[in-house]
């Protein structure tokens, strides 16, 4: 049983202090600025804000060319109720339900089997073997983050993957950069392995405009940061990301645009 491709976001208030990086562009670059920084954190707290002990594992069910398919499982919530499946894509301002009424059958399987009241039915032949599963069918774009969560109340169980990831390792520092608008308007990068609690700088260059991004390791030595690489007058462009001062310089780049 094949779901839309279409997804959800819910407004939550963390405290979080990220440091965005504007390039020239137009409008006013401390709207730009907060306006990002409050995606960002919606982003962050979107698997922070599961019920302690709840999660969701995807696995791959299928693929045919770009199109991938995933099965959805769910473990530390009560199998004897119903849940709503919800989404966050980044071409959505607001939530989505994808479906109302799953319920959650051996090992967590999210299905949809029409035998419980107010429970959702799958309308393909009850005689297929995957009657009543509900599949995750999506085309994901580079970078692209997919954000799914079951929920019921203040029940919670969510997940964030990058099928398609854009990611660079040198040494034992990793770099990953996800687009959190459709067109990497807004890009936010993560990484880990840096030297712990230290400033760490990375080179920026779109269109060959350059510029310094100074962010700092947390006592993990992991880092995040976010960038609107858009160059005012251009409307595509590749923007390459690399550390450098340090023992170790991962280098990334992407495209952005139409």
């Amino acid at each position: 049983m094949q779901s839309y491709s279409r997804w959800l976001v819910v407004a939550l208030v963390i405290t979080l202090s990220l440091p965005v990086f504007v390039r020239a562009q137009n409008g006013d670059q401390d709207d730009a600025r907060n306006a990002a920084q409050n995606l960002v954190k919606q982003h962050e707290a979107w698997e922070r804000t599961s019920t302690p002990g709840a999660s969701v594992r995807l696995k791959l069910a299928g693929r045919d060319g770009p199109v991938v398919r995933y099965n959805i499982f769910v473990t530390g919530l009560p199998a004897d109720q119903l849940y709503s499946l919800v989404s966050w894509p980044v071409t959505e301002p607001q939530p989505i339900t994808l479906y109302e009424g799953v319920s959650l059958g051996k090992n967590g399987l999210v299905m949809c089997t029409g035998r419980r009241d107010g429970e959702c039915k799958d309308p393909s032949d009850p005689s297929d073997p995957d009657f009543g599963i509900v599949d995750l069918t999506i085309q994901p774009a580079k970078g692209e983050p997919f954000r799914l969560a079951v929920v019921r109340g203040d029940q919670r169980a969510a997940v964030v993957i990058v099928p398609s990831p854009i990611n660079a390792k040198d040494r034992q520092c990793i770099l990953d950069a996800v687009r959190l608008t459709p067109h990497f308007e807004l890009t936010y990068l993560t990484g880990s392995g840096y030297p712990p609690n230290t400033e760490i700088l990375f080179d920026s260059e779109s269109l060959g405009e350059k510029r310094t991004v100074k962010t700092h390791a947390d006592a993990d030595g992991h880092v995040r940061f976010a960038v609107l690489p858009f160059v005012e007058g251009h409307a595509h462009g590749t923007t390459k990301i690399r550390a450098v001062d340090i023992s170790c310089s991962p280098a990334l780049q992407f495209d952005w645009g139409r």
